[in-house]
């Protein structure tokens, strides 16, 4: 049921009142939620950075507690190596052995000590030997710390660790000082 004199329109002051409150709600929205809603999402994210940095630095401290009282004891104290020397002609031809030697100490097993006599070549005073060598991780970190003290090593050119779990196969290049 209609009543007289409805067509239907809305009277031009009531669709002008509706354009101008739905015009001030949009723009409400616009200038007042959407920016508040992005600050808000900012916020959140430092508040995790925050929390991540303390977390991360809950972690450390016991570390740093450690360090600390180190360093009032007087500091670690590392391991002096040896001055540097060249290998003599005598060392030169007896280098497999004293590998095969350093290698066994260490616990690995020696697969292969190959010098290269061809590194020498030009007036080179270095020495170049690809070892071979097997076991654990432990063991291989040991033996570094022992080649590292030897009077001629110089450093490792490359090192190739084979993947597998328990023992390994290390394969490394090392130059070693010859007179």
């Amino acid at each position: 049921m209609a009543l007289p004199g409805n067509t239907g329109k809305l009277p031009p002051k009531t669709a002008l009142y509706l354009l101008v409150g739905s015009g001030a709600i949009v723009l409400f929205v616009l200038l007042g939620i959407i920016p508040m809603q992005k600050k808000l999402i900012g916020l959140d994210k430092q508040i995790e950075q925050a929390k991540y940095r303390i977390d991360q630095q809950g972690a450390l401290h016991p570390i740093y507690l450690k360090m600390l009282s180190i360093a009032k004891a007087g500091g670690a104290k590392a391991p002096k190596l040896p001055d540097r020397q060249g290998l003599g002609q005598k060392a030169v031809s007896e280098l497999t052995d004293t590998m095969a030697q350093l290698i066994v100490k260490t616990g690995l097993e020696a697969q292969s000590v190959t010098p290269d006599p061809s590194s020498l070549g030009k007036g080179s005073k270095s020495l170049a030997v690809s070892l071979h060598v097997r076991g654990t991780l432990d063991q291989f970190r040991t033996f570094l710390s022992e080649l590292a003290m030897l009077p001629s090593y110089e450093n490792i050119e490359t090192l190739k660790v084979e993947p597998g779990g328990g023992p390994r196969d290390y394969n490394l290049k090392i130059w070693l000082t010859a007179e």
